[in-house]
């Protein structure tokens, strides 16, 4: 049956071939390899995409993971800032999965920051202003449980070298973040649940969910993501730190209560 078939199949094609002629078959078959050809570029493209993007995870996730912990243990801000990180840009559970113990063999190594921010720019070979803007994602890491510990900044000062960014161009955004934190005066409890755009009735379950939304909507890496402007990463980042800082005094307040 199967060799009745094929030979069905053989005479249908070369009927075909006899009644249009040779050239329109060759027309056709052309047609088909260049839309196969297309198919196929496309096809490398995205895959080449997908490929850059894991790599940008791993090396994004391995540096802030010496950041996180440089000064002796992960901070609850750092492991929820970890956590937003892997929740927006890991494919699927299984590069989360793979993200996070990168994360944990990582951290456990805070003397090879320059060589592996190094590897970065070799295997994902980013322009000057896209390198800044991770550096920015690390700063703000750095800075987001407090002040700039001696650690934390000689880490980054060995990345930006190896980024090939300016010891004063760090130096200048550090500055500028710390200045943002320091300029704001103490928030009062209403003023904390304002922000998080919650009653002041809500329970810590409602606080938290809440929190992550928002921390989620403003956090640097999307921001960065989405290549926004300078001045809406600015805005964007204060307006991270007020969620932060907000979050932080309610959550104190009702596991006081």
């Amino acid at each position: 049956m199967i060799f009745v078939i094929l030979v069905l199949a053989i005479l249908v094609f070369y009927w075909y071939y006899k009644t249009w002629g040779k050239q329109d078959f060759l027309n056709s078959a052309s047609r088909g390899a260049k839309g196969f050809a297309k198919g196929f570029a496309r096809g490398m493209m995205e895959e080449r995409i997908e490929e850059i993007k894991r790599k940008m995870n791993y090396y994004t996730i391995a540096l802030l993971a010496k950041i996180a912990k440089s000064d002796g243990r992960v901070s609850e801000e750092e492991a929820d800032m970890i956590s937003q990180i892997l929740d927006a840009n890991a494919k699927d559970d299984r590069e989360r999965k793979f993200l996070k113990t990168s994360f944990n063999e990582h951290k456990e190594n805070l003397n090879d920051a320059f060589y592996v921010a190094k590897d970065f720019i070799k295997e994902v070979p980013l322009p000057k202003s896209e390198r800044f803007n991770v550096l920015r994602v690390l700063v703000f890491m750095a800075l987001i449980d407090g002040e700039l510990t001696p650690k934390k900044q000689e880490i980054l000062e060995q990345i930006a070298k190896a980024f090939d960014i300016a010891k004063a161009e760090l130096i200048s955004f550090i500055q500028n973040l710390s200045n943002l934190k320091s300029s704001k005066k103490e928030m009062s409890l209403d003023e904390a649940f304002g922000i998080l755009e919650l009653s002041n009735t809500a329970d810590l379950n409602a606080v938290k969910k809440q929190y992550r939304l928002l921390a989620k909507k403003y956090h640097p890496d999307i921001l960065n993501a989405n290549n926004v402007s300078e001045e809406e990463i600015k805005q964007g980042v204060e307006k991270f730190q007020k969620i932060n800082k907000a979050y932080e005094k309610i959550k104190k307040y009702l596991e006081k209560g």
